[in-house]
């Protein structure tokens, strides 16, 4: 008989797939106010939150919603130099390579109409860039130019962490004109969260094994940290797939100390 924690655990692996998408709370609002300010005449719309809060995976939803309706760029790792980012857009809109970004908007310049009423151009790429906080800040300053002339609109997402970085510096705030917190998970946020992710796959009954005592403790370790839950999670099933192997009953009567064994082993708790 195949050891069912073999399956369960994977369900855990941190990757990025729109078919597993977890809706939570703090997803939805996010979601709803990101393709709200997308339909609003804005220029730059900054998306922030801890790492490993989900941000990543609600952007490649976001992309996957909307790919088929708007022309919608979605770069996820950084770029370190302007040619190599004009490239990657040269390439994905399918127009011949410029060397940089003045090269790129006097193409768009010559060749994308604008509205005679209002001057608006007709055409108008959505770029979401990921990992923000890693760009040059000579590459920043020249998307920012971008968004200005309106032929690109630009989602920023960022790490929020304690030391300023350079999206969050004055001379950049003015710019910003639409602002989306990604929270960390609530307790019970993240007690929805494995629960959907164990029913989707087809093992909802697992989710029987958690006590209230269990999930606090999960959701403390791991600091309502989305990405640091699905490594917990990870080696806590790896960890009742050894012993559904060896001596089932021994762990499924200690659940607890397994979640501990999972979070001394991940380093989330001091042995």
């Amino acid at each position: 008989m195949q050891n069912p924690y073999t399956k369960i655990k994977d369900i855990f692996l941190d990757s990025i797939n729109e078919h597993d998408y977890v809706k939570l709370d703090k997803s939805v609002i996010a979601y709803r106010k990101i393709c709200s300010a997308l339909d609003k005449p804005l220029k730059i719309i900054l998306f922030f939150g801890k790492p490993g809060s989900g941000k990543t995976f609600l952007l490649h939803k976001i992309y996957s919603d909307l790919k088929d309706d708007r022309e919608i760029l979605l770069f996820p790792q950084p770029f370190f130099k302007e040619s190599d980012f004009v490239k990657a857009i040269c390439e994905s809109i399918n127009i011949s390579l410029l060397a940089n970004v003045d090269e790129l908007l006097a193409y768009f310049r010559a060749n994308v109409k604008t509205d005679a009423m209002s001057g608006t151009p007709l055409r108008q790429i959505l770029l979401m860039l990921d990992e923000s906080q890693l760009y040059p800040k000579e590459l920043i300053e020249k998307i920012r130019l971008m968004a200005d002339t309106r032929y690109f609109k630009i989602v920023f997402t960022i790490h929020k962490t304690v030391k300023e970085d350079v999206l969050a510096k004055d001379y950049f705030k003015t710019r910003i004109w639409e602002v989306v917190e990604f929270e960390p998970c609530s307790l019970d946020e993240t007690k929805m969260y494995i629960e959907k992710k164990l029913a989707y796959h087809g093992f909802e009954s697992t989710f029987i094994i958690f006590s209230k005592a269990n999930l606090k403790n999960l959701w403390k370790y791991c600091s309502g940290n989305l990405r640091l839950l699905n490594k917990l999670l990870y080696k806590f099933f790896e960890i009742l797939e050894y012993y559904e192997e060896r001596s089932p009953s021994k762990a499924r009567s200690a659940i607890s100390k397994v979640i501990d064994m999972a979070a001394i082993d991940t380093g989330m708790l001091n042995a």
